[in-house]
């Protein structure tokens, strides 16, 4: 009996030891698990702690930028109500411009109306002084054309009349030479001429257009500006001079219309004959 009593107490003794263990085990585990929990759980609190604080100073900032922005739109608003009375007044002025410059406006074009009346007036007044203008001026250009006709006729006998005195003055001293050859010869100029009067030579002048020698060489030819046109013929003298210098004379050889040849008479020969010496009948 007494074992059996020994064997169940200590079978309840191995059972309430195993039940100690257990529960020794769950409250040190139970233990472990809820200082964890209360170090999450105060780290959690720092984190929300600093978040908040955060979110304070991120909230103070936002406050103090949208204060700054609400003062600056607060601004903007009174700038931009400043610039609308600016506009209304000037649309108040710009208004009543307008209207003045439509009253101007009318005005001008009534002055318009009555500046064009007077300009057709004009118009037709200017078209009927173009029509007397013209005919003026035809008359002018006219008249011009006369005068420059008349002055071109009178350097035309001016020059005919220089050419004139030249031509006198070298005939005066073609005679002066030929009185001086005729005493020179014992014949006087002033006695009657006796006998059968040669056929009159009309005087005819020329120029030279260009001398050279003949194919042999032998004889110089000379070429003038006077021909058949102006009664040269052949075997006809005429002088060749230059100004008031005798150059010699020259025998007409072939004769054309209106140029001629002839050949230096070298017995008479005073000078070289250059293109542009005068050329005459001999009298």
């Amino acid at each position: 009996m007494n074992n059996v009593v020994a064997k169940t107490l200590i079978v309840l003794q191995l059972v309430f030891s195993l039940c100690f263990m257990c529960f020794a085990g769950a409250v040190y585990s139970f233990q472990k698990t809820w200082k964890d929990k209360a170090v999450a759980t105060a780290r959690q609190v720092a984190d929300l702690q600093k978040n908040l604080s955060d979110q304070q100073l991120a909230r103070a900032d936002e406050k103090t930028k949208l204060e700054a922005d609400l003062l600056k739109e607060t601004n903007r608003a009174n700038l931009a109500e400043g610039k609308h009375a600016d506009l209304d007044r000037n649309l108040t002025l710009s208004v009543a411009a307008r209207d003045s410059a439509v009253q101007e406006r009318d005005k001008h074009l009534a002055d318009l109306q009555v500046a064009q009346q007077e300009a057709e007036a004009r118009i037709t007044e200017t078209n009927g002084s173009r029509s007397e203008i013209k005919t003026l001026r035809d008359q002018m250009n006219e008249g011009i054309a006369q005068r420059r006709s008349l002055e071109d006729k009178l350097l035309d006998q001016q020059g005919r009349i220089d050419e004139a005195q030249q031509r006198e003055e070298q005939m005066l001293k073609e005679i002066g030479r030929l009185r001086d050859l005729c005493r020179a010869n014992r014949v006087d100029p002033n006695e009657p001429y006796v006998g059968p009067v040669p056929a009159a030579i009309v005087k005819v002048d020329g120029v030279v257009r260009q001398a050279r020698k003949n194919a042999s060489r032998s004889a110089e030819l000379v070429e003038i500006s006077i021909g058949s046109d102006d009664q040269i013929e052949k075997k006809m003298k005429l002088i060749v001079y230059r100004g008031s210098r005798f150059i010699c004379e020259i025998e007409i050889t072939d004769v054309y219309p209106d140029m001629s040849v002839g050949r230096v008479l070298e017995e008479t020969r005073n000078g070289s004959i250059e293109r542009g010496d005068h050329v005459t009948t001999k009298l």
